[in-house]
């Protein structure tokens, strides 16, 4: 007998393990697939290189420095893919610049927090320019010209992200054979025009508890099994153990869409140097500066120092 419930306890915890294999994932963590979203964010560090007849040119450089108050040389690329007009990650994708330590020109309309509906752009790579717009680099330089603030980290984050709108509280989305209300601190589901049960949520999402008051037991039984791929019991589980999540992120995933990719770049600034004669300037970190150049002013200064001594 004993043998016997070992071997049906050993079934039970095997198919228990390929139920929950299978069932979407209701814990804190929030995935997206950055390659299947197909859009892509670069921000890119450059040094800035002055020619002999006073022209400039600009070069990727990943390692480039930044010197309180001296410009910063940074631009923001962006690559669409090819997704017909109607696609809902294509309607819905915005772009998103946060700019931190940075002096924006007071000429310029891009703000330091700034997002911009990026759906009705068609495939291609973009630039992003000083008035929020965002062209072909046949449009002109891209690369900004920036001081940087009095700070000890500048730093520029971008991120593109598509995800399910939700609705405002009192209207709802359809998915499957359910109607759901999300808002701040609850997430509804209604059969048609029966109510099943509303999960109760704090404010990082966790599921406090559940009402599902004038509902049958079948019902919420079903939305159970819904949920988790046919497990009603890992629900009511995942929810008794306070282990049950339903933040945006996960609503979105579950029953939608939810991608976003993004990239940063920062400098640790470093003071102004102290130039000792006001005839003499130190190339901006954020160039190439010439090292004979300024090795040249090293010499000068140790030998004026070297004078003084004599004379004294």
């Amino acid at each position: 007998m004993k043998k016997f419930l070992a071997i049906a306890l050993t079934v039970v915890m095997v198919l228990g393990v390929a139920s929950s294999a299978l069932a979407f994932d209701w814990s804190i963590s929030e995935k997206t697939d950055e390659q299947k979203f197909g859009y892509k964010v670069e921000v890119l560090k450059f040094t800035r290189s002055t020619g002999s007849t006073g022209s400039s040119s600009f070069n990727i450089d990943n390692n480039a420095t930044a010197v309180n108050g001296a410009d910063v040389y940074f631009a923001v690329r962006v690559t669409v893919p090819d997704l017909k007009a109607t696609d809902v990650v294509r309607v819905n994708a915005e772009l998103n610049v946060v700019l931190t330590g940075i002096r924006i020109p007071a000429a310029a309309t891009l703000p330091a927090n700034y997002t911009v509906n990026i759906s009705a752009l068609p495939a291609g790579v973009y630039y992003l320019y000083n008035d929020g717009g965002l062209r072909l680099v046949s449009h002109g330089n891209p690369v900004f010209s920036w001081a940087c603030a009095d700070t000890d980290t500048a730093k520029i984050t971008a991120k593109i992200t598509s995800e399910r709108p939700l609705p405002d509280a009192g209207s709802w989305f359809t998915y499957g054979d359910y109607n759901i209300y999300v808002n701040a601190s609850t997430v509804e589901f209604w059969d048609g025009a029966a109510h099943v049960a509303t999960f109760n949520r704090n404010s990082d999402g966790k599921v406090t508890s559940v009402d599902d008051a004038g509902s049958t037991t079948q019902a919420v039984i079903e939305l159970y099994k819904w949920l988790n791929a046919g497990s009603a019991d890992a629900i009511y589980a995942a929810v008794k153990d306070g282990k049950m999540y339903m933040t945006n992120g996960n609503i979105r995933a579950a029953f939608g869409w939810s991608y976003k990719t993004t990239s940063e770049i920062s400098w640790n600034a470093n003071s102004t140097p102290i130039i000792l004669d006001p005839n003499v300037s130190i190339p901006k970190t954020g160039d190439n500066a010439s090292v004979i150049g300024f090795a040249m002013i090293m010499v000068a200064l140790v030998a004026a120092v070297a004078v003084k001594k004599v004379k004294a």
